[in-house]
């Protein structure tokens, strides 16, 4: 559907009073109509015209529909819906309803794990974030010699550094290093190092169990030249881990000094020579716009 068709659609005063509330949880027919204050007719009428643009979609529950927003929208369906959020998340008629499905659910007294079912995956819920499930699962990583090419300030260091055996920080600009190295002291960590390098000349003189690109590969002048010196790195069975952008148009990502637009899977399996059947994955887009998708690339070497 074209943008203005989109807009036009999702513009509407009540579709976009519903889009808002099913962003907060999913509803059935019955529950937008109470929230708000709609007849039937005409609640069903507006949640048809969304499912059919690819706003949301619906699940049987029972007798009824409960309908959600889609985590897949299509990408023009989503920058709408992004753009036009984010113009009315002020909105006092938003507020309202808010406060009336809060309203709703204290009084009906509904379970939030029923309500949540089959979008768990895309709500939120005190302490459930990948953050700190990522530190839940680090525990039973086991990096051994590990390199972080481009490490930055170090903001990873206190997650990787008790998983490793020794850490080797790398990264080219003197005042990250100098900023890294300032927050190893304060930390006390005497099996950490930094290396100011270009990853292109990565040179080590141990060979290392882990190297890691965890959103770095896109700061690289020559990714390929710099993930051919990470392989040559690597012990013979050590892990070669990527984590950076799937290729995209969105040309604000030069303001965070990045030197490409992402890249495909076909581009990193062409540069992991001697990597055993790289396996790389397309991760879940980001839910804020402009939607960058993380891609995910690991393999052992040969």
């Amino acid at each position: 559907m074209p943008y203005d068709d989109l807009l036009r659609l999702i513009v509407d005063p009540t579709r976009l009073r519903i889009l808002a509330i099913l962003a907060q949880e999913p509803l059935t027919v019955a529950e937008v109509q109470e929230v708000l204050d709609l007849a039937q007719s005409s609640a069903s009428g507006h949640l048809a015209k969304l499912k059919a643009a690819g706003f949301i979609r619906d699940l049987a529950e029972g007798s009824a529909r409960r309908y959600r927003l889609r985590e897949d929208m299509e990408p023009d369906a989503r920058r709408v819906w992004d753009c036009v959020r984010d113009l009315y998340h002020d909105d006092p008629r938003l507020r309202v309803d808010a406060e009336h499905l809060a309203r709703l659910r204290l009084e009906a007294g509904t379970s939030w794990v029923d309500r949540v079912a089959g979008s768990l995956h895309r709500t939120y819920a005190p302490g459930r974030s990948w953050d700190s499930i990522a530190h839940a699962l680090l525990p039973l990583v086991r990096l051994g010699v590990c390199a972080d090419i481009g490490a930055g300030d170090g903001a990873m260091i206190e997650m990787l550094a008790p998983q490793a055996t020794t850490l080797i920080c790398v990264d080219p600009s003197e005042a990250m290093v100098s900023a890294g190295r300032q927050r190893i002291a304060d930390l006390g960590l005497s099996h950490i190092r930094y290396l100011a390098c270009a990853a292109e000349d990565l040179s080590l003189t141990e060979p290392c169990d882990t190297v890691l690109f965890l959103q770095s590969l896109q700061y690289i002048a020559d990714p390929a030249r710099a993930l051919a010196r990470a392989i040559s790195a690597l012990a013979p069975g050590g892990h070669l881990v990527i984590l950076t952008l799937a290729r995209h148009d969105h040309d604000d990502c030069r303001r965070y000094g990045h030197l490409h637009h992402g890249f495909s899977p076909e581009d990193l399996r062409s540069w992991m020579p001697g990597i055993q059947t790289p396996q790389i994955i397309p991760l879940l887009p980001e839910t804020t716009g402009p939607r960058y998708q993380p891609l995910l690339a690991w393999g052992r070497k040969g």
